[in-house]
C-alpha cells in the first residue's frame, strides 16, 4: 500500500475507525525505522567517501538542555507541533496555501536572518488566497479538478520541506541548503511514510507514528552517549 500510494499520491478518505491500530502503528514504525536507518546510511557513506562535504557538527552533539527536556520536546512536543506544520494541511488547498507562504517566510527569514522577514508571508497568503476565491474555488469541478492535478507534486514538496527544515539540526544549517536533501535524507524517507500515514489513516496516526519513530532514535541517542 505505502509503495503503491507513494508513486501516485491521491487525495482519499481516512477511515473513521482503524481496524487494530496497534498492529498498524507497529508495522508503521518498523517501516520508519528500517527506511531511516537506510537512509541515514547513505548519507553518512556520501560524507564518509567525500562525495559531499562533511555538513559539520550537529547541535543534538551537544545540547544546552537536559535530557528530560529534549525526550519531552523530541517525542511529545516536535511531532505534535511538526505534524499540524506539514502534515494537516495535505486535506485542504486553502490550508496548504497558507503551509507555502508559512515555507516561504520561513526561508526569507533563514536568508535574511531576521524574523521580520516572516512579514512577507502573510501579504503573498492574503493576494494567493484572493486569486483562488474568486477564480477556482469559484466552481468546485475545477477546484476539484486543480487539486487533484497538483496534490501528488504538493505531497512530495511537504516531505522535502520537512526533511530540509531539519537542517536545522546543524550548526551550519542554511548554509548547506544547496545539498541539503542529501543531509537530511532520513527526515525525506520518513516524511513520506508519514504523509501516506496521514492520507490513508488520519492525523493522530501520523502524530503517534513520529512520535515512537523519535522515540526510537532518542533511546539510541540516550544509549549512545
Amino acid at each position: 500500500m505505502l509503495l503503491f500510494y507513494l508513486r501516485r499520491p491521491r487525495l482519499v478518505s481516512a477511515p473513521s475507525s482503524v481496524w487494530n491500530p496497534v498492529f498498524i502503528l507497529l508495522r508503521l514504525s518498523f517501516i520508519c525505522v528500517l527506511v531511516g536507518g537506510m537512509a541515514g546510511y547513505i548519507s553518512e557513506t556520501l560524507v564518509f567517501n567525500h562525495l559531499i562535504p562533511d555538513p559539520g557538527p550537529s547541535i543534538l552533539d551537544h545540547r544546552d538542555v537536559s535530557q528530560f527536556q529534549f525526550f519531552m520536546g523530541a517525542v511529545f512536543v516536535a511531532p505534535v507541533i511538526e505534524e499540524w506544520i506539514f502534515r494537516a494541511q495535505l486535506k485542504r488547498f486553502s490550508a496548504t496555501i497558507l503551509f507555502m507562504t508559512f515555507i516561504l517566510g520561513l526561508i526569507c527569514s533563514a536568508v535574511a536572518k531576521t524574523y521580520w522577514a516572516f512579514l512577507v508571508s502573510p501579504v503573498i497568503f492574503g493576494i494567493v488566497f484572493i486569486l483562488y476565491r474568486f477564480t477556482i474555488a469559484g466552481s468546485v469541478t475545477q477546484k476539484f479538478i486543480f487539486w487533484n492535478r497538483i496534490f501528488p507534486w504538493h505531497f512530495h514538496l511537504t516531505a522535502i520541506c520537512f526533511a530540509l527544515v531539519h537542517l536545522a539540526n546543524f550548526e551550519k544549517g542554511i548554509a548547506l541548503l544547496p545539498l541539503g536533501i542529501l543531509y537530511t535524507l532520513p527526515q525525506l524517507a520518513i516524511g513520506l511514510v508519514l504523509g501516506f500515514t496521514r492520507m490513508c489513516y488520519g492525523l493522530k496516526y501520523s502524530i503517534a507514528l513520529h512520535s515512537l519513530y523519535n522515540l526510537f532514535f532518542t533511546i539510541l541517542l540516550f544509549i549512545k552517549q
